[in-house]
Parts: structure tokens; C-alpha cells; sequence
């Protein structure tokens, strides 16, 4: 089963939500209310578990609206891994456009032909050391200051913030250079670097999973070498992973790009509930 096309669909759905909600409110329909920092649907809050994180440390205590706010997530991610970054995040849907204009360019402008993408980038143990130190930093300097530090520095709450005040006020705000600027960078020197060492929610994420939660398995007998020699598995993984040998590292977003690649078809999602 190739998965891009439903992925693909998933986070253009999820794309266009962020317009579609201030759109309705704009019309006084508020079954659904908020961005992507919190949500509230037809009463039911869901936050994104950083931002909950960082309000329990600023405020020292975690509250019942808090909780209650944090059990959908939690609960999708126990279930489905980072079914968000992989399929729902409306920063890698740019990403991914992103990354697709920079191969273009390397092959028509510079003349090269073979993938890069991700071979540039492979280092999984320093880019977790990296992003779970920023996270850590991050939470800290929140609870110190009481100020929700990370919530400057999220890719798709400031993307929902910015496509809500489009629509109610046609305009931008000043937070929307944070998100060009790492478009910039992954573009022309450090690509797919924002999602693999520093975004705050897709490393919170990644700590919630369980044995029976859903992950991408090889089917190789020998899964710690390539089955193919252009490792085409590798070169399509957003993480930089190497998934036929590293597909239950925590950078993994589920997204399923490398079973799609997989010539022999030896990557599956798999969750030992389901076997």
C-alpha cells in the first residue's frame, strides 16, 4: 500500500483548517475556535502537550483543564506514534514543498543528479542530543521566567496564529520572519534541520509510546544493512534516518515515505496490538 497521496491529503486538510477556523468564527460559528497552540471542539480542549507542558512549570501545579487538554494528544500519540509531524503537521507540509524546490535546484543549477537530501544530514544520536536539550533548556527558562518561551519558536502554532490573523485582519505579524527564516535556512544551507534538532512539540511526541504503539518495522532478515544499494529508503526519510535499521529511533514521524520507497517492500507499519 503506498501511503503519499492519503498523507499528502491529510496535511493540506490540516493546512487549509488553519484558515478554515477563524474563517467560520469571522461567520460566528464557533464549534471550533483557536489555533494549533489550543483548540477548543464543541467544548473539548486539545492542546499541544508543550504548551501544556510549559504552563505547569510556570505555574507549578497541573490543573484539571490542563489535563483534560492534554489527554487527546496523548492518547493519538500512545496509539499512532507522531502521527502529527508525519501527517497532520502544517510546517513539514511546507517542508516538504521546501525540500522538493531545493532538489530542483540541485539538479538543474548545480547539476546534480543523485539524491542528497539526507545523507548530508545522518547523525541521529546528535540531532536527539540537540533537540531534547533544547527542549529541556527551553521548559526551564519558561518555568523561570513564567513566560511560555517555546510557544515563540513553534512552526505550526505560529502558523495557525498568522493564517488567523490573515483572515481576520489581512495582515501578517512579526512572528511570521521566525517561520521564513527557517524556511530560508533549510532551503540554501541546513536542510530539513528545524524538524530533526529543535521543534519543541515533535520532541515531546516522540517520548509518548508504548510497545504497542504504531512504528515502521523491517521485514529484512538482515535489517542492519541496505537491501538495496541506493539505499532508497534513506534518502526519502525527512529525519535523515536510515530507516531500515534505525525505523524505531525516536526522530521517526511515522510518515511513511520510506515504505512507499522500499523497491522489495520490506518496511511495514506495524504495532505489536494489531499482530
Amino acid at each position: 500500500m503506498k501511503y503519499g497521496r492519503f498523507r499528502i491529503a491529510t496535511q493540506t486538510v490540516v493546512f487549509l483548517l488553519m484558515f478554515a477556523i477563524p474563517l467560520l468564527n469571522v461567520y460566528e460559528l464557533y464549534f471550533i475556535t483557536g489555533t494549533y497552540y489550543a483548540l477548543n471542539v464543541g467544548g473539548l480542549g486539545v492542546a499541544d502537550p508543550v504548551v501544556i507542558l510549559q504552563a505547569m512549570f510556570a505555574s507549578g501545579q497541573l490543573t484539571l483543564p490542563l489535563l483534560s487538554a492534554a489527554v487527546f494528544p496523548i492518547f493519538v500519540a500512545l496509539i499512532m506514534g507522531r502521527v502529527w509531524c508525519g501527517w497532520l503537521c502544517p510546517y513539514l507540509f511546507i517542508s516538504d514543498r521546501v525540500e522538493s524546490l531545493r532538489q530542483f535546484i540541485r539538479r538543474k543549477v548545480f547539476k546534480v543528479d543523485h539524491p542528497v537530501a539526507n545523507r548530508e544530514v545522518q547523525n541521529s544520536f546528535r540531532a536527539n542530543f540537540i533537540r531534547f536539550s533544547f527542549l529541556i533548556t527551553g521548559t526551564a527558562f519558561g518555568g523561570m521566567l513564567g513566560i511560555p518561551v517555546l510557544n515563540y519558536i513553534s512552526a505550526p502554532g505560529i502558523l495557525s496564529t498568522e493564517a488567523m490573523i490573515f483572515v481576520k485582519e489581512r495582515s501578517f505579524s512579526i512572528e511570521i520572519l521566525f517561520v521564513l527564516g527557517i524556511v530560508g535556512l533549510q532551503l540554501t544551507l541546513l536542510p530539513r534541520f528545524w524538524c530533526r534538532m529543535f521543534c519543541p512539540t515533535g520532541t515531546l511526541l516522540s517520548l509518548i509510546r508504548s510497545p504497542q504503539t504504531l512504528r515502521v518495522d523491517s521485514l529484512s532478515k538482515h535489517p542492519t544493512t541496505p537491501c538495496c544499494k541506493e539505499i532508497s529508503c534513506s534518502d526519502v526519510c525527512p529525519m535523515g534516518l536510515q530507516p531500515y535499521r534505525e525505523s524505531r529511533d525516536l526522530l521517526c514521524a511515522n510518515c511513511g515515505q520510506c515504505i512507499d520507497a522500499c523497491k522489495h517492500d520490506r518496511l511495514r507499519f506495524y504495532s505489536m496490538g494489531s499482530a
